[in-house]
């Protein structure tokens, strides 16, 4: 009965070694060129993703928490700019709705950049659920921002802004998915 106990509890261990190894091997992996290429050909704008991938600092040396750290900063620097953008234009505007518009994406663009706070927090305490969803939220907001511009006079840096941080984290999403849960 010893033996059989022994068997059971090596096989068990084999077997667990056998279904977290290849986890774990792949969260510790470098990103190679297959996977950036894996990675952009299911975001939203792969042509966008490869430019941002390939001329990341750090992106080609990572492991997948680490590049999803590195666009997760992108993401934040990005939305830091608009919303700075966004700010300086509010006290410029005559146009009443335009001006009443930018006000609401600065406040969008808060949500964003606190959305992708949360997303570092989650990448850091290994919660990629997490990050797929604070990175989701402030896809979101973009679009809200984009949204409230419909139609108006806006400037086309804000626009493009608008389209950058949807696009990054359509990138974020997709790194999110790779990280092993």
């Amino acid at each position: 009965m010893a033996s059989f106990k022994r068997y059971f509890f090596r096989a068990s261990i084999l077997l667990g070694m056998l279904f977290v190894a290849p986890s774990l091997a792949r969260l510790n992996e470098k990103v190679t060129k297959g996977v950036i290429n894996d990675i952009c050909s299911k975001t939203q704008n792969p042509s966008f993703c490869l430019g941002v991938l390939n001329q990341a600092p750090g992106a080609s040396t990572a492991d997948l928490p680490g590049l999803a750290k590195i666009i997760i900063d992108l993401a934040t620097s990005n939305a830091t700019e608009t919303l700075q953008i966004i700010q300086s234009l509010v006290p410029k505007t005559t146009n009443t709705k335009l001006k009443e518009g930018y006000a609401t994406c600065s406040e969008h663009y808060d949500n964003a950049i606190g959305d992708l706070g949360d997303a570092q927090q989650h990448l850091k305490t290994g919660d990629p659920m997490g990050v797929n969803l604070s990175a989701s939220a402030s896809m979101d907001e973009a679009g809200d921002c984009d949204d409230e511009l419909k139609g108006l006079p806006a400037d086309p840096t804000v626009l493009k802004g608008n389209q950058d941080l949807n696009n990054i984290c359509s990138i974020i999403l997709v790194i999110a998915n790779l990280i092993p849960r």
